[in-house]
């Protein structure tokens, strides 16, 4: 049964900051920025990031998967980095199956569709750590 007593709000919030963070570098010419612009057909210099509001919904969208991944590991019998990394793997794996669909009737490639996957893939994987941890 999920307890929304066990869940650990510093763990939780940790996890947002952790994803937002690695949002910024993966998107960023630090990491895949320069790919993922290419492969859109687009220029850095016509991507604008958004304004604040873009900003303020991407990371109530981080809580909130954070939040549900913390959920779920309330089911678990321990608490532990492993269990953790395991519903963030299962959880980052589900999430980008489904964004597969939309690449598919989008005609999007492969190359963006793995940039896209991995920040997911990546992002659950540090989230379940963190929460598994603490």
């Amino acid at each position: 049964m999920i307890d929304f007593t066990e869940v650990n709000v510093l763990a939780v919030l940790a996890a947002t900051v952790v994803t937002m963070v690695l949002g910024f570098l993966w998107y960023s010419p630090v990491l895949f920025g320069n790919a993922w612009v290419k492969l859109q057909g687009k220029k850095m210099e016509e991507m604008s990031g958004g304004g604040p509001v873009t900003y303020i919904l991407t990371a109530l969208t981080a809580l909130a998967g954070a939040f549900i991944l913390a959920l779920l590991l309330t089911l678990a019998d321990e608490k532990t980095m492993t269990a953790g990394l395991t519903v963030g793997l299962l959880i980052g794996i589900s999430v980008s199956v489904k964004i597969g669909m939309n690449y598919l009737f989008e005609g999007k490639g492969i190359q963006l569709y793995l940039i896209t996957i991995g920040y997911h893939l990546v992002s659950y994987l540090l989230a379940g750590l963190i929460i598994g941890a603490m």
